[in-house]
């Protein structure tokens, strides 16, 4: 049997007239309401039965992207989900989250059937996948990412600042011997943070040869899947392979706290015997013993910012696209000498 709109109203227990106000994209209920009618009048088929009001749903939805194994690796991107859901329901949207396989790439159906106004991608996308979303003609934002192949608006941590203030943090602290500990191939954040550490042992005048000096006491590659995948014995056997540090700078808080519990097996110290710094601030510097120095990065800001670009965008599609930086700061706990 086809859904009418009294099997709408009588589901929500509201008017038929309530109903047909929100479909019709008229004034006479809250948004909160309209939302709930548009979105219920959508998982019961009735949209796709008349397709007439899909322009007045996809008013009301934006598509939430991210790849699937983010879910595990951490609270960083929870915190900005729900920052983007919330901000969105303030901006009258409603958010519509798919995971999605970077190496298989499948166009999620609420795109495909044009139910959505704007795209936000949270994370990591290659640039084949990012052309595919760009050809629908429907706009997109990226979250905590970048693309140098093309144009587009994004909203990043000042990853270069970070990883300068945080190295700088260290040098002033009387290290001579500083580490960094990321896999640079994982992602341009890791890469940013690097510059930035690099820079600032450049400033420092930390040795004659700064690239040498970084390969001595530096592990670059080869450690994200064993960060992922919780492999602390191939942590341990990597540490084995040269001298270490006085401290590290790590790429993120996971990065930090894995290397922690690596160098406890070890038998060292921290930060006694070597000093260790994180990057976001996430919940795991205070559940990890010690707790850990790092680079707080505005995650709440970072999903209302993004929603406010997409929403801006939705509206002004010409404009110039634009890459916005939000600024960090140094959370100090007790992983370094203080």
């Amino acid at each position: 049997m086809k859904v009418t709109m009294k099997d709408i109203a009588k589901k929500l227990n509201v008017s038929i007239n309530a109903v047909s106000i929100a479909l019709n994209d008229k004034p006479g209920v809250s948004d909160d309401v309209r939302l709930l009618i548009l979105r219920t009048a959508d998982e019961m088929g009735y949209i796709n039965e008349k397709r007439k009001y899909l322009s007045v749903l996809s008013k009301s939805n934006i598509c939430v992207l991210m790849q699937a194994y983010y879910a595990n690796t951490g609270h960083f991107y929870s915190i900005v989900l729900r920052s983007i859901v919330e901000e969105a329901k303030q901006q009258g949207y409603y958010s519509i989250l798919n995971y999605f396989e970077d190496n298989r790439f499948a166009m999620p159906e609420c795109i495909v059937d044009r139910k959505v106004a704007g795209i936000l991608v949270v994370g990591k996308i290659s640039d084949d996948n990012l052309r595919i979303l760009k050809r629908t003609g429907v706009p997109v934002v990226l979250v905590d990412f970048t693309s140098l192949y093309d144009s587009c608006d994004c909203v990043l941590t000042h990853n270069k600042q970070g990883g300068y203030m945080i190295t700088s943090h260290v040098i002033s602290k009387g290290y001579k011997k500083i580490g960094f500990f990321g896999d640079l191939g994982y992602s341009l954040s890791f890469q940013d943070r690097f510059m930035g550490y690099k820079y600032a042992l450049e400033l420092a005048h930390v040795s004659d040869n700064v690239d040498h000096y970084i390969q001595k006491y530096s592990f670059l590659s080869h450690i994200e899947n064993y960060i992922l995948t919780n492999q602390i014995d191939e942590i341990i056997k990597l540490l084995q392979t040269k001298e270490l540090p006085e401290v590290f700078v790590c790429s993120n808080d996971s990065n930090a706290f894995a290397l922690i519990t690596a160098l406890t097996y070890l038998g060292l110290r921290v930060p006694e015997d070597i000093g260790v710094t994180g990057f976001d601030d996430t919940p795991l510097c205070e559940k990890c013993m010690p707790k850990i120095t790092t680079v707080q990065v505005q995650k709440e800001m970072m999903g209302q910012v993004a929603v406010k670009k997409l929403v801006d965008r939705i509206h002004r599609k010409d404009d110039v696209q634009m890459t916005q930086l939000l600024s960090v700061k140094i959370i100090e706990r007790n992983s370094i000498k203080k």
